[in-house]
């Protein structure tokens, strides 16, 4: 349905309440921004040697195929560049401003991945990508234009995602890992639906796994990174990046840019 002001379909919500209320009632918030690869991927491109990737709260796995999206890339002097997947370009662009460091000039070379998730949706499942579209706000032409090609990619390569609760499967996940692979486990917008003691039951578990942490969370949410952020590095509203613990960019939350910290 095209966007239209409320007045104007108020009647049609009424009269279908019971239907939209099944809906609302039986479905999470679970949004999937494959967009937050473009502020993920400076600092996942870092990493040497081929890498394992675990990403928890993977939801239909599109952030699991950073490796798989085409990148315009801009910084603050109107500098661009693309960066292509290895087999060419991709149906999926992202756009995304970078300030204050370079551009990554090569793809992660990912080797495994795999996702944890609560509930998983399948991206070959029409009416779960439509779920997903409705958690995008109406404005959000480009967002969910991203959305439908990255799921359209993960429809294809069927990213891995086990069911289960993060605190319990990401130690067994993490096992099945190559041991000649770097491991990367990562995370965006998924520590502030967990309370205090959970997010710290995270922070010891991941810290305890022999792998590389990266967290892309609003700036109060991950354990330990608050306390590292200078006074006024970060705005309202802004996520930050942070690797093992260290904040190492502000980014904005749909993924459209990041500013080294």
């Amino acid at each position: 349905m095209p966007e239209r002001p409320f007045s104007e379909v108020r009647d049609m919500f009424v009269a279908e309440w019971e239907a939209i209320s099944a809906i609302a009632s039986s479905h999470a918030t679970q949004t999937n921004e494959a967009a937050r690869c473009g502020t993920l991927l400076p600092t996942i491109a870092q990493i040497e040697g081929p890498v394992a990737l675990i990403e928890v709260r993977a939801s239909a796995g599109l952030r699991l195929l950073p490796d798989r999206y085409s990148y315009e890339l801009v910084d603050g002097a109107g500098s661009r560049a693309r960066l292509d997947p290895i087999d060419g370009p991709s149906e999926a662009l992202l756009r995304c401003e970078l300030l204050g460091e370079p551009f990554p000039t090569r793809m992660p070379e990912i080797i495994w991945r795999a996702g944890i998730d609560l509930h998983p949706l399948d991206p070959r499942d029409t009416d779960a990508i439509t779920w997903l579209e409705t958690l995008i706000w109406p404005e959000h032409d480009d967002r969910r234009t991203v959305l439908r090609a990255a799921a359209g990619i993960a429809a294809r390569e069927m990213p891995r995602v086990v069911p289960g609760d993060l605190l319990a499967e990401l130690p067994r996940v993490a096992a099945e890992a190559p041991d000649d692979a770097t491991l990367v486990v990562f995370h965006s917008a998924v520590l502030a639906y967990l309370d205090a003691e959970q997010r710290a039951d995270f922070r010891r578990l991941v810290t305890g796994i022999p792998a590389i942490w990266i967290a892309n969370e609003g700036s109060g949410v991950t354990p330990g990174v608050a306390e590292r952020l200078r006074p006024g590095a970060v705005r309202r509203g802004e996520f930050v990046v942070a690797v093992d613990g260290i904040p190492v960019a502000a980014a904005s939350p749909h993924g459209r840019y990041r500013r080294a910290l």
